[in-house]
């Protein structure tokens, strides 16, 4: 397993938690929904494919900005936990494709 299955697993496991203990299900399922997807097209079960969209910079963005928007909201310990995982994970993505893609 390498270390990019690894976080994104880490990600999914964060995302379903924060799906369930958090107060707001639509931020939860959002980043459910791009873990999902990002580890479905790692393991090459679906392929998507998108000219002018960068899907490495989008999957990012759907965990950075829920995870954060529900770590602002959270109020008990398995919701703080999740979300903060969620956004440190889309941040470590993000870095990355900012390091392998130069503006």
């Amino acid at each position: 397993m390498t270390l990019h299955l690894l976080i994104a697993w880490g990600a999914l496991i964060a995302s379903v938690l924060l799906l369930f203990f958090s107060t707001t299900r639509l931020l939860g399922g959002i980043a459910t929904a791009a873990a999902l997807l990002e580890l479905a097209m790692a393991y090459g079960f679906i392929r998507v494919n998108l000219a002018s969209i960068p899907l490495g910079l989008v999957f990012p963005l759907c965990l950075v900005v829920p995870g954060v928007l529900a770590w602002l909201r959270a109020g008990s310990k398995p919701a703080v936990s999740s979300s903060a995982i969620v956004s440190f994970v889309g941040v470590v993505q993000l870095l990355s494709y900012f390091s392998s893609h130069p503006v």
